[in-house]
């Protein structure tokens, strides 16, 4: 079968698919993974066929633009900050209503998601959907693109999810909400953005547009929300990019060695970080231990000086570093995250406030397989050292991440996913009106 894949331009997004494409693409089948043309270069690395569509994202130009508003929100009324008035966790009650629901969706559908899929990257993606016929599409939860050409041109679709489903989660609220209320009351901003869009095709608009006909999850069973779609479970593989072994990682560890990361997302998505790389730096300077930081010169630059326990580098790849290390401090991105919990490797969690660090931060906790700072931006390096040291020196944290790491080694391999995505590929072109969930 014909599989495209499609994300937005941003490489933490693009890797969580590699594993998948190539297995698929070991199995036989034509795969191509499609993007803006800004990450068109970057996908041919992988090995696997780019297909460029609509126009330059220029991600890290929108988000200096977006974290400049956000440092005057206090200075400019009525000026959004997504971090807060877009959450769809559902972890405040007070945000697990209509009202709160139905504002995040217009955020959303009014600024971010119209911004990842452009008109100009929708209607590039049809075309090439029309000409290539792919039998089944997989998407980046937040790159609806792939959805609408799926539906316009009958292939079968889903999402590939990156971290916990906060989009199936909260829509089954807000649908949930919504019905309780008159007719005329009702509004729903996320199917009026994505049918609007479909009408110019002549296709209505139905839920699986927003969650697609099933989820590929990469999430562990003890951190997956409820919700009522159809999940194919499958392990999360590393993909860390073209990767070369620096010589010092294959020497012999003489102190406990403890890697220092802020990921993809500062540098790749978010166009900055929320934590403060000097207090990190300071938390770290007096624990006895060896701490590897994976830090660009532009963090650095913010940072003051390095103390004489930490190694800078500007990358190593993590799925090679973490398994020598007995803790990891990070900012809670999804990459991050699941190889920490791949590796059993106790952690802690400086969030950035994005998407489902919530419910990152509850795992760790609740499993005891690692620490969060909650008030991440009053945190004191005297507070984190602390924790790092309760890491080290509790092997219960040790202990708690290795039960975690069965857990996630239990999972079906992405080899193991194919045939599955096989078979539900073959059905819904069988009978495209039944619900997997029902057969």
């Amino acid at each position: 079968m014909r599989v495209m894949f499609t994300t937005f331009a941003a490489k933490s997004h693009l890797h969580i698919q590699i594993p998948l494409a190539w297995a698929l693409r070991s199995a036989g089948h034509d795969v191509c993974v499609a993007s803006q043309p800004d990450l068109v270069e970057y996908i041919t690395h992988t090995g696997l066929t780019a297909v460029g569509v609509g126009e330059n994202l220029d991600l890290d130009v929108q988000m200096a633009g977006a974290n400049r508003r956000r440092d005057r929100t206090e200075e400019v009324a009525g000026d959004p900050d997504f971090l807060t008035h877009a959450d769809l966790s559902g972890l405040d009650p007070d945000r697990h209503t209509y009202p709160y629901l139905r504002g995040a969706f217009e955020l959303m559908a009014g600024h971010v998601y119209p911004a990842l899929s452009s008109d100009a990257m929708i209607g590039d993606l049809v075309d090439f959907a029309r000409h290539w016929k792919p039998d089944l599409v997989v998407w980046d939860t937040h790159t609806f693109a792939g959805a609408i050409a799926a539906t316009v041109t009958g292939a079968a679709h889903a999402r590939l999810l990156f971290g916990a489903d906060l989009l199936a989660h909260s829509r089954r609220t807000f649908l949930r909400e919504r019905d309780l209320l008159p007719a005329a009351e009702r509004s729903d901003p996320l199917a009026d953005w994505l049918g609007g869009i479909l009408d110019r095709y002549d296709r209505p608009f139905t839920e699986e547009v927003v969650t697609g006909r099933w989820a590929v999850d990469p999430v562990p069973a003890s951190m997956r929300l409820p919700s009522d779609q159809h999940h194919v479970p499958v392990r999360y593989v590393p993909y860390n990019g073209p990767s070369v072994l620096p010589d010092w990682l294959s020497e012999p560890v003489e102190r406990p060695r403890v890697c220092l990361t802020l990921g993809w997302s500062g540098r790749d998505v978010l166009g900055a970080d929320r934590a403060s790389v000097g207090e990190l730096l300071d938390a770290v300077a007096e624990v006895d231990a060896e701490v590897v930081a994976t830090l660009s010169a532009a963090q650095l630059d913010r940072s003051g000086k390095v103390p004489d326990n930490v190694r800078v580098t500007d990358f190593v790849p993590l799925d090679a570093l973490l398994p020598t290390c007995s803790a990891v401090i990070h900012q809670g991105g999804a990459g991050t995250f699941q190889t920490a919990q791949l590796h059993g490797v106790p952690q802690i969690i400086v969030p950035d406030l994005l998407w489902d660090y919530g419910y990152k931060m509850r795992h760790v906790e609740s499993t005891g397989s690692g620490l969060a700072v909650h008030d991440v931006d009053g945190f004191t390096a005297e507070q984190l050292r602390s924790m790092l040291v309760r890491l080290l020196v509790e092997p219960s944290f040790a202990r708690n991440a290795a039960v975690v790491r069965r857990e996630m080694l239990g999972m079906p391999a992405p080899r193991d996913v194919v045939p599955v995505l096989e078979r539900l590929t073959a059905e819904y072109h069988r009978s495209p009106g039944t619900p997997p969930a029902a057969r």
